[in-house]
């Protein structure tokens, strides 16, 4: 007789697409895109977000027929960057230390807090993420490993011709408390007419630049707005655009007005490929954890942003 575990999975294998999912979209911009629906799944290697766009030119009624107006079908390509993150832990190095309590009897082949490890992992890689979907850079002059494995929006934002997209409106050489809520005003003012009346606009900033705006709007004391602040979100008074705080622009001075839905991520995902687990190998006696994805982002119109940069 025998024990008939058919039924079962290994615990950490159990825990295994959560942890790949709070990982690929546990930072917060990647949450706020996932929530919007815009995220493009079965990204191998690049794939194409397909545009459709037009124009309508009103005539005088009468007979006859005279066509008028173009519809467009283009694209822009989300290219994904397959990232691996690999570590050894071997058990033995624990046997001398208190963490021997934690350990089952015998010749250790797994290691304790597997769960604790895998969910730090998990958060460390989504704030990774976090800023590479912000800073990436392929560029071979960007040596950060962390940063280099896909473009980010601000290096695709930026290699749009200036004549494309509205920039910064200001001379500021710095974003402070005092002249923030003006570039912001700035921001709002610029963004194009196709666009004003969105229900959807947002502006991304830093944690930092957030901060200082906030600070701003209680120093004016505009009470005949509400300006009510959660998860660092807040509407931006008298405006329909909604100003949202993610840690991929912190230190950058950096700020994106345009709509949610042109923001896109592209990941693999549905493909066994992408994973997070720990296993034991016999071979080398030893606890392994891998994680592997794919990752990428992308603008679907750019002449829809406005960007800010300083002077």
């Amino acid at each position: 007789m025998a024990f008939n575990v058919t039924g079962l999975t290994n615990y950490t294998n159990e825990l295994s697409t959560e942890l790949v999912v709070r990982s690929l979209f546990g930072s917060k911009t990647a949450a706020v895109l996932q929530a919007a629906g815009q995220v493009q799944v079965g990204v191998k290697s690049a794939e194409a977000l397909n545009i459709l766009s037009s124009d309508v030119f009103f005539q005088a009624d009468g007979c006859g027929y005279n066509a008028s107006g173009t519809t467009n079908f283009t694209q822009r390509v989300i290219t994904v960057g397959k990232i691996k993150i690999e570590e050894t832990l071997c058990p033995k190095t624990l046997e001398a230390k208190w963490l021997q309590t934690q350990m089952v009897p015998g010749s250790p082949t797994s290691i304790p807090f597997e769960e604790q490890i895998g969910q730090e992992k998990a958060s460390r890689i989504a704030k990774l993420i976090e800023v590479s979907m912000w800073q990436g850079d392929t560029a071979t002059s960007n040596t950060n490993p962390n940063t280099n494995r896909f473009d980010g929006f601000t290096k695709i934002i930026d290699a749009v011709s200036a004549s494309t997209i509205a920039g910064n409106t200001s001379s500021a050489t710095a974003i402070t408390v005092a002249n923030v809520e003006d570039l912001i005003d700035n921001m709002y003012n610029a963004a194009p007419a196709d666009i004003a009346d969105a229900d959807d606009l947002v502006l991304f900033v830093g944690i930092d630049t957030y901060k200082k705006y906030t600070t701003a709007l209680r120093a004016s004391n505009l009470f005949h707005y509400a300006a009510d602040s959660e998860g660092m979100e807040i509407m931006i008074p008298a405006t329909n655009v909604k100003m949202i705080a993610v840690g991929g622009l912190n230190g950058t001075n950096r700020m994106f007005l345009g709509r949610l839905s042109n923001f896109f991520v592209g990941t693999d995902l549905a493909n066994e490929e992408e994973e997070l687990k720990f296993w034991y190998s016999e071979d080398n006696d030893e606890v392994r954890f891998r994680a592997s994805f794919k990752y990428g982002v992308q603008i679907a119109f750019p002449d829809q942003l406005v960007r800010f940069i300083l002077s």
